[in-house]
């Protein structure tokens, strides 16, 4: 690790989640050791657009209904190998000679949802060679695609709710077969949930079957795959982050408050509209109310964490991620997701353990160059000689 890492925090991204991860990459911004980084914000808009800029760290640039993109300098990502960083440019590939680069030693993705936070983003980080905080490809599709995320549960023999997968083409084939295996395989209230997606964007409960064809819209209009979830009369919900390491650490339990039943996108990041606490949003995912720790008991929090840990693993998550539980009121717990760059990173949960953010951080990076090293001992090519003659 260099004596000063340039750290770039790419947050923003072509995704529903987008002003979200805006938020949460703020908050990364402003928590990381200038003494330790030179930390290089990385915006993508929301057509992935890269750019740089000092612009970047301050909130309000954002507030405005057109920021000013001219005040930023817009940059073209190149993954080189052979450097073992990312690079940028300021310039097109066809002025490359006259481009002035920008070289980044480590990244940390403060990213939500698609082309972000599914694999794609890591996919262009690992051909750069960079060491980079979070899951790696496989590790972020699968956690992010909740149909995937269900098979590898199932897989691995942990609990989980009974669903069905939904594809938009047979649903605008056939409809009404669609909505007559719903009803026979899982009767009852539904929740639907586009595969592809999150923060409660597109999820629908389904309380009648009157109402299966309007959320099946909503759902697929975000993704061409929904995910019909059976609805559990549950007690509780308790969420549980998990920091990467040898082996991973599960962090305090939390219990998010919701003013119903479905936990939604404004008490996730504005407060709690039951109690009427709103925000402007600065606080991004710490602005949901909350009890720390879950009112729970000490042999059901030591479960959930087990739980937490074999899922965190068992889908090769990296980073620090969160899982999301749901207690039943019979008392079995149920693995409910996995997001594997949780809104604000979860630093409030580790921040009840003693860790700050900037700590929070400072172990990303760490493990970054660790995940790298164990990458760069693989053997990935081989000389099967096919060519040399004929």
């Amino acid at each position: 690790m260099p004596d000063k890492t340039t750290l770039g925090i790419i947050f923003g991204g072509r995704s529903v989640e987008h002003e979200v991860s805006v938020l949460s990459g703020n908050q990364a911004l402003h928590a990381a050791d200038r003494s330790k980084y030179n930390v290089q914000p990385i915006y993508l808009d929301r057509d992935n657009i890269w750019y740089i800029g000092e612009k970047l760290e301050d909130i309000n640039f954002f507030r405005r209904p057109n920021p000013p993109m001219n005040e930023l300098t817009r940059v073209y990502p190149s993954p080189d190998p052979i450097r073992g960083k990312l690079r940028l440019t300021d310039a097109t590939p066809r002025a490359l000679r006259k481009a002035k680069v920008f070289e980044i030693d480590c990244v940390l993705p403060v990213t939500h949802g698609t082309f972000v936070e599914d694999g794609a983003l890591q996919g262009l980080l690992e051909l750069s060679g960079v060491p980079f905080a979070g899951s790696g490809v496989h590790g972020s599709a699968v956690g992010m695609d909740k149909l995937l995320f269900k098979a590898v549960l199932a897989a691995e023999g942990l609990p989980h709710l009974a669903y069905q997968q939904v594809n938009r083409s047979e649903w605008n084939n056939d409809p009404e077969l669609v909505l007559k295996r719903i009803g026979e395989q899982l009767p009852g209230e539904v929740f639907i949930k586009p595969a592809i997606l999150g923060s409660s964007v597109g999820i629908s409960h389904v309380k009648t079957p009157n109402d299966l064809e309007p959320a099946l819209d909503l759902a697929l209009k975000f993704c061409d795959r929904a995910m019909v979830e059976k609805a559990l009369d549950y007690d509780k919900e308790i969420n549980c982050s998990v920091i990467d390491g040898d082996p991973p650490i599960p962090s305090i339990l939390e219990q998010p408050v919701s003013a119903t039943d479905l936990l939604t996108f404004d008490e996730k990041y504005k407060g709690n509209a039951k109690k009427g606490v709103k925000n402007s949003g600065e606080k991004g995912m710490a602005a949901q109310k909350r009890l720390i720790p879950a009112p729970i008991t000490d042999e059901i929090t030591k479960q959930i964490q087990d739980y937490a840990v074999q899922t965190f693993r068992a889908v090769g998550a990296g980073g620090v991620a969160r899982i999301d539980f749901l207690i039943a009121k019979d008392g079995n717990v149920y693995i409910n997701e996995l997001n594997n760059i949780p809104g604000s990173l979860s630093f409030y949960l580790w921040e009840h353990m003693g860790r700050s953010f900037a700590d929070l951080i400072d172990k990303l990076v760490e493990r970054a160059y660790e995940v790298n090293k164990i990458r760069n001992r693989t053997t990935f090519s081989f000389d099967a000689n096919l060519l040399a003659g004929g």
